[in-house]
């Protein structure tokens, strides 16, 4: 039912009808199953069309024009159940809303809306299973029994993405606004060469696992231009949980990130905590992250092994951040633990670089914590400006989601191997500024600490600490008029080296009982 030679199938000329409350979906689809494989293109014409779940072919453009809304149904019938991947494991769950699955060359496109009606899935979150609909219980009582991991994720989890990009190849997502999703807005998974760019993606605060962009496993992918004001995380990067997750040994590899704007939401580019299938090859540049948790966080723990190396953040601002950067080793485990034996289940964190950024008004500078039996390696900052001191309030971060920093204004490193600051103001209300423990090779060139007006931290406390901290090289830093500039404590702590300085750092530096420091001035 095309128009003839123009490849256009008009959803209207399938039956399709807009401001009713009656479903859309047999017209809809049969559009779209005419249009596969045909390089034509769905029109959706301006209007509200409500539908459940559609599936994209090959050589689909599917085209919302301007006014137009697909606004999917609230009735988890009309939802089959279908394999997907869900947390980082290949299970069973509800058809997403809208599904490009095992095809090549598609289009999403327009200035039109996709709408997944998640207030009636919200709904659901947390409460009693005894209390949810009957039919509601059966299906998860069918997800139950068809996936072997319930002990770890909760059946609630098992809301429709709104968008999903499934084993797919040459997909495009350009121009619409995505909003109000069950679960995931957008997700990418086991698919190569994705673009989405000029979205806006909107999801409320209060929506559960409301995250942006999740990129799972998949390569080839390019984001940008978007706006994306998300419940959760905004652009989060995933491979896999566990040894489920390393056995598939799918990386989420060659990513970009330019030219996005997030206002809210968790994080604003995440990667794991799900990335045992290794994550490498990942550029974020030219962003903004405003009244996020965090800005960028990479967190992990003991069991998922995988890499996560080869990443660059350059050219982005901050504002209005709990902890603009982290590295986090500990995700849901304590911070102080005993080192363990390492196995295909120890995580490593490598060759990550932080360059011309500002973070202002955040809570806390940073956070890095690797592992005590595998130290996360290559840590970098050029050029950061960290104006760290907005008011700590613990309530600002969900409890079970926190990292395990005190609540302190300082920049953090534990377990790091090779980290260094080259070029770098803190300016925080109380000292250290930076705080150093069981780390290597510290290089430290032009930093820069400043105290804000209110400060509370007295001339005694030093802009640095280092504890058990080996090879330290400092240069480039001005000896303060009064207070120390460095503590060094631990037996670990071994040699620190002070060149090319402006003053007599020497004279500014304490060492304390107990530790056999060797200073070297030349």
């Amino acid at each position: 039912m095309a128009v003839p030679d123009t490849g256009r199938y008009d959803i209207r000329e399938f039956g399709a009808q807009s401001g009713s409350d009656d479903s859309n979906t047999e017209a809809i689809q049969t559009a779209l199953d005419e249009c596969a494989g045909t390089g034509g293109t769905v029109s959706v014409p301006p209007g509200t069309y409500v539908t459940g779940p559609l599936r994209v072919g090959d050589r689909t453009t599917l085209h919302l024009e301007a006014g137009a809304t697909l606004r999917f149904v609230g009735d988890y019938e009309a939802f089959p159940t279908v394999k997907s991947r869900w947390e980082g494991w290949d299970q069973v769950g509800f058809h997403p809303c809208l599904l490009v699955d095992g095809a090549d060359t598609v289009s999403i496109t327009g200035r039109g809306t996709i709408d997944g009606n998640g207030e009636y899935w919200w709904q659901f979150y947390g409460e009693p299973e005894s209390t949810l609909p009957d039919g509601l219980q059966d299906r998860l009582a069918e997800f139950e029994a068809q996936n072997d991991k319930q002990d770890d994720v909760s059946s609630f989890t098992h809301r429709p993405p709104l968008l999903q990009v499934f084993d797919a190849e040459n997909v495009t997502v350009s121009g619409v606004t995505l909003r109000n999703s069950p679960f995931w807005n957008t997700h990418v998974v086991y698919s190569e060469n994705v673009t989405i760019t000029d979205v806006n993606i909107e999801n409320p605060a209060g929506a559960p696992n409301g995250d942006g962009i999740d990129i799972d496993s998949s390569r080839y992918v390019r984001i940008s231009d978007a706006y994306i004001n998300a419940g959760d995380d905004a652009i989060c990067i995933k491979s896999g949980k566990d040894a489920e997750g390393r056995e598939v040994g799918e990386p989420a590899s060659q990513i970009t990130v330019t030219n996005c704007t997030v206002e809210a939401g968790h994080g604003g580019v995440v990667i794991g905590s799900e990335m045992s299938g290794d994550v490498r090859d990942v550029t974020v540049t030219n962003c903004t992250f405003t009244d996020t948790d965090r800005g960028i966080r990479i967190k992990t723990q003991r069991g998922r092994g995988g890499v996560v190396e080869d990443l660059r953040f350059d050219q982005i601002v901050m504002r209005r951040i709990a902890c603009p950067f982290v590295i986090n080793g500990y995700y849901f485990t304590p911070l102080d633990s005993d080192p363990e034996p390492i196995d295909e289940g120890t995580p490593l964190v490598r060759n990550v670089s932080f360059s011309n950024i500002t973070a202002r008004n955040v809570e806390t500078a940073g956070f890095f914590a690797g592992l005590p039996e595998r130290y996360f390696e290559g840590i970098s900052f050029r050029d950061v400006r960290i104006d760290a001191t907005r008011s700590l309030d613990a309530t600002d971060l969900d409890p079970a989601m926190a990292d395990g920093y005190e609540q302190t204004h300082g920049l953090f490193c534990k377990s790091i191997a090779d980290i260094s600051f080259r070029n770098v103001e803190l300016r925080t209300p109380d000292s250290p500024a930076l705080r150093v423990e069981e780390t290597d090779d510290v290089t430290i060139d032009g930093l820069d600490v400043q105290r804000s007006a209110d400060s509370s931290a007295s001339s005694d406390e030093p802009a640095l600490s280092l504890s058990n901290a080996e090879r330290t090289r400092v240069s480039g830093c001005t000896a303060p008029s009064d207070g120390q500039f460095l503590r060094a404590s631990g037996p670990k702590t071994d040699t620190i080296s002070l060149a090319g300085n402006h003053g007599s750092l020497a004279d500014s530096i304490e060492i304390d009982d107990g530790s056999d420091v060797r200073l070297d001035l030349d």
